[in-house]
């Protein structure tokens, strides 16, 4: 009767690890998408308050090549394709209120909020 139970519970135990490596897996994309939006909204932020205003080719350059990785997963994302990424980030950062958007000659600059 003893063993029986220590078979049951390591069962159990089994199950549950394995459906939580299920979930995290299944939520590894989202989480390494909002890694990598947080690491470049940090950069494009700190980069604004040194410089004051910045246009769209200065965003691309400087979250071209950010990684991003959460602690439990091997798997690690960058940006690629660093023209589509800043408009994401841009638009967080314009919804959040952090900055706000002028065109000067048909140029996008980004300005800080202060």
């Amino acid at each position: 009767m003893k063993y029986i139970l220590y078979i049951i519970s390591v069962a159990l135990i089994t199950m549950v690890l394995i459906y939580v490596g299920y979930i995290k897996e299944s939520l590894l994309p989202k989480e390494l998408i909002n890694v990598l939006l947080k690491k470049s909204k940090k950069k494009i932020l700190s980069y604004l308050q040194n410089k004051k205003s910045a246009n769209i080719l200065e965003l691309q350059d400087i979250i071209k090549d950010v990684k991003g990785r959460v602690w439990w997963s091997k798997r690690q994302v960058k940006v690629t394709e660093p023209e589509k990424f800043v408009d994401l980030v841009i638009d967080d950062l314009y919804k959040n209120g952090l900055i706000k958007i002028d065109y000067k000659g048909g140029i996008k600059v980004i300005n800080l909020v202060e």
